[in-house]
């Protein structure tokens, strides 16, 4: 079972890498792809994939919580619970509130919660990279 345990917490890094494009790719659009010429092949293509990730932003989001509660159910039936599995996961919980919060309730609107999401989007990879690191020990 433990493999199960590793293979879900595998899940979770995929599904917050994919979650957390969302920012960088929109930045690089910006920053370059946007000067180009709306002719190019290369910015057609960026727009799909920068669409793709901007759309499903908020699934990558479920689908790594999904995979955080079951990575914690294997965790906690099969093996053990780690002090620093509890503060990634109490972190990405929060940030998915967050996020629920702003897509439901404030509606696109920018204030302090958008980027109080984002410091946690920062602070729960550290936790998650720390959590990865003190499991290998």
């Amino acid at each position: 079972m433990g493999n199960y345990g590793n293979l879900f917490g595998w899940l979770i890094v995929t599904g917050l890498v994919l979650t957390l494009l969302n920012y960088p790719v929109k930045a690089i659009y910006r920053k370059w792809v946007a000067e180009l010429d709306n002719e190019s092949s290369f910015k057609r293509g960026y727009l799909k994939f920068q669409q793709f990730i901007v759309k499903y932003h908020r699934f990558f989001g479920l689908f790594t919580t999904m995979m955080l509660l079951t990575h914690l159910i294997i965790q906690i039936s099969y093996r053990w619970v780690s002090r620093t599995g509890i503060i990634a996961a109490s972190l990405l919980v929060l940030n998915v509130i967050l996020g629920a919060y702003g897509h439901y309730i404030r509606k696109k609107k920018r204030s302090a919660w958008f980027y109080v999401h984002r410091t946690i989007a920062v602070l729960t990879t550290i936790a998650i990279v720390l959590h990865i690191v003190m499991q290998g020990r």
